[in-house]
């Protein structure tokens, strides 16, 4: 059996990278976003000038970021191999395994296995 982290599809990649991107907007709008403006000789926005009166709206949006991010992240895979077959997926059922299921499927394997090594040795006598 084989165990690791799974990798989200690239969208999401992307997607999470937006949303990381977004914070650090957030961020660097809070600390900058003044002089940002002051430079290009834009009015700061009135977003900006509420995460200055209040800093709980600027932690708050970038808190929120985070959580999405975060949840893009757990997609709830649970991908159970034996050799590099797949048992079981919950990303194509949508639900763990049936424990009784998932022991048939890999005494299954497991003498499939058993047999491919028997029929090879014979084959070599």
């Amino acid at each position: 059996m084989e165990g690791g982290p799974y990798t989200p599809p690239a969208s999401v990649q992307y997607a999470i990278r937006a949303v990381r991107f977004g914070q650090l907007g957030a961020a660097v709008a809070y600390f900058f976003g003044e002089q940002i403006c002051g430079s290009l000789r834009l009015r700061p926005p009135s977003l900006l000038q509420r995460m200055h009166e209040n800093p709980l709206v600027a932690v708050g949006g970038v808190y929120g970021l985070d959580v999405i991010a975060q949840t893009m992240k757990s997609i709830n895979a649970f991908e159970i191999t034996y050799n590099g077959r797949v048992l079981h997926s919950k990303l194509q059922t949508g639900s763990f395994p049936d424990l009784q299921e998932l022991a048939a499927k890999l005494l299954r394997a497991k003498t499939e296995d058993a047999s491919a090594v028997a029929k090879s040795d014979e084959e070599d006598i």
